[in-house]
């Protein structure tokens, strides 16, 4: 099992809130992330389009992965959201992570939440402190 393998079974395993969200971590690389939620009854607000909790909770975990993507434990320290459109039920939306910058103990991180047209629905930027052990084994 690779080191970007080991990254994402974590997170998929260990990640009970991103799990009963619906959401699923696709793909990990090496400061980078892809994660996916098909938008459902229970991700609506009162206005029948998806609540931004629910926007920040799949950008959120597109950026964990991708600050934890090289085996070292990373928390967030800030995070900040853009919604830029509506999304409804029925709705494939996917987050993909992008490293920004990274240092000895911080690193950024933007990503942008699109729909299954290919629109941008949000945008994530976020800051992650890194910890002094690892996340998982080297693989």
């Amino acid at each position: 099992m690779t080191l970007m393998s080991a990254v994402k079974e974590f997170i998929n395993e260990h990640d009970r809130y991103a799990r009963i969200s619906g959401i699923e971590l696709v793909e990990v690389d090496q400061g980078s992330a892809l994660a996916q939620m098909t938008v459902q009854d229970m991700h609506l607000n009162g206005l029948d389009m998806v609540h931004g909790g629910a926007l920040f909770t799949l950008a959120d975990l597109a950026f964990a992965a991708a600050s934890n993507s090289r085996g070292q434990a990373a928390v967030g320290i800030n995070a900040s959201i853009n919604y830029i459109r509506p999304a409804k039920a029925g709705t494939l939306l996917s987050a993909r992570a992008r490293e920004v910058f990274s240092h000895k103990t911080l690193s950024g991180y933007s990503v942008e939440v699109k729909n299954d047209q290919d629109k941008l629905v949000a945008t994530f930027q976020g800051t992650a402190y890194k910890k002094d052990f690892p996340l998982v084994a080297e693989a």
